[in-house]
C-alpha cells in the first residue's frame, strides 16, 4: 500500500527536557515554573530531579536523591562540564543551560 505526501504522517519522539533543580535554589522556582508550562506541551517530556547537594545547608530538600545527584554527575562527565549546578537543564541527553534561561531553552528545544 503507498501513501500520498499529503497522506504521509511523520511521528517524531518527544524532546527529552530534563531538569535538575532543589529547594535548596533561590533561583530554581522560575525554572520549576517554565518546565510547567513545557510539560504541557505533548511534544516535549518534562522530567524534574531534585537533587540532594543543598541539603548541606540543614535543610533536608522534599523529593532529593542521590541517585538524581548521581545522574546529573554523569552528565556534567559525559559533556566535559567541570561543575553541576541547579536550576541546570539538559535536553535530549546533550547541551545544558540554566533552567531558567527561556529563551535558550526554547532555541535547544
Amino acid at each position: 500500500m503507498t501513501f500520498g505526501a499529503a497522506a504521509r504522517v511523520e511521528e517524531r519522539a518527544p524532546v527529552v527536557v530534563e531538569l535538575y533543580t532543589s529547594e535548596g535554589c533561590n533561583s530554581c522556582p522560575p525554572a520549576d515554573e517554565f518546565l510547567g508550562e513545557l510539560a504541557r506541551r505533548p511534544e516535549i517530556l518534562a522530567l524534574a530531579f531534585r537533587v540532594d547537594y543543598w541539603d548541606y545547608l540543614g535543610r533536608a530538600v522534599r523529593f532529593a536523591k542521590p541517585d538524581y545527584t548521581q545522574r546529573q554527575r554523569a552528565y556534567a562527565r559525559a559533556l566535559g562540564s567541570p561543575m553541576v549546578y541547579t536550576p541546570q537543564a539538559v535536553v535530549d541527553g546533550v547541551p545544558h543551560i540554566v533552567g531558567s534561561d527561556r529563551a535558550g531553552l526554547k532555541a535547544l528545544i
